[in-house]
């Protein structure tokens, strides 16, 4: 029997299909991140790191959707790899900001090909302009919409 067909319901659920493909997309992206013994979140981490040339640890976990003792862990996993480093922003003493080493961003460059590759892969069966809309539908869901207890 086909999946979709017997999950019923589920198939028009948008919890249910996100929480699906984000098990697909996990499995995809850790299979292609443990050549450089990084996981989703830690590749994340580095590539915001690198990226932004550094932000605070309260933005990260913003960006990643983290509590601030997730952050904390993920941070000082990643330092142990010797990929990002804290250094004090010179705006506010009080706060860490987390900026790539150079071997970070040589590991986040690296590591973002082989995603890319990885994805491409998946989702060779989709045309150019689904991949491009399923791109943009997943950027508004992950970044322009708020549940509504965070809408406050």
């Amino acid at each position: 029997m086909n999946d979709a067909r017997a999950a019923g319901r589920l198939v028009g659920n948008p919890g249910f299909l996100s929480a699906r493909f984000t098990s697909v997309a996990a499995t995809v992206s850790n299979r292609a991140l443990a050549r450089f013994g990084l996981r989703t979140r830690s590749y994340s981490l580095v590539e915001i790191a690198a990226s932004s040339g550094g932000l605070s640890q309260r933005d990260i976990g913003r960006i990643l959707w983290l509590d601030k003792a997730h952050v904390v862990r993920l941070v000082d996993e990643v330092v142990a790899m010797g990929l990002v480093v804290r250094t004090k922003d010179p705006r506010d003493g009080r706060v860490w900001l987390i900026r790539a080493t150079p071997q970070g961003e040589a590991v986040a460059e690296e590591a973002g090909r082989a995603l890319d590759d990885a994805f491409a892969d998946l989702l060779r069966r989709l045309s150019a302009d689904e991949r491009a809309a399923a791109l943009t539908t997943l950027r508004r869901l992950a970044f322009d919409l708020q549940a509504s207890d965070d809408e406050d």
